[in-house]
């Protein structure tokens, strides 16, 4: 091998390890921004029967910047959103952020100000809310045929 050979290997090295080193960067950065729109799900599992029913007031609503899109349980197209909350007049804490996945189907309903979001609440740290998704659905369930 003569030396230029050698240094095309070296540059060909270089620049495969440089697109090794963004492909990760990609998938670690997607991975924790969808952990942050899916931690309002485990977090509804975890308060299961526990949880307190309260009540949101959308106050603002607000997509993440990378415009974060995720398939939903039936293949429909869901949409991160980032939801401030104005919480009932009894509640401890006046106002929650809510980041969670919702249908695209249902974001007229959803992603309005002024739209009421049913809530679970952790009893042992208010500011700790999930959807009641009995009551106020993210996603629009398949038709029965």
């Amino acid at each position: 091998m003569d030396i230029w050979e050698q240094i095309l290997w070296v540059v060909f090295a270089v620049m495969m390890g440089g697109a090794l080193v963004a492909c990760i960067s990609v998938a670690v950065v997607a991975t924790s921004e969808q952990r942050k729109y899916t931690k309002e799900q485990r977090v509804g599992k975890a308060l299961g029967g526990t949880g307190v029913p309260a009540q949101g007031t959308v106050l603002e609503v607000r997509r993440p910047e990378h415009q974060l899109t995720s398939p939903g349980t039936h293949g429909q197209r869901m949409v991160a959103l980032e939801l401030d909350l104005q919480m009932g007049p009894a509640a401890q804490v006046p106002t929650v952020v809510l980041r969670t996945l919702v249908d695209e189907l249902l974001l007229p309903r959803i992603a309005v100000p002024g739209a009421t979001i049913h809530l679970l609440q952790d009893p042992a740290n208010p500011a700790v809310v999930s959807v009641d998704r009995q009551r106020t659905p993210l996603e629009v369930p398949p038709a029965q045929g």
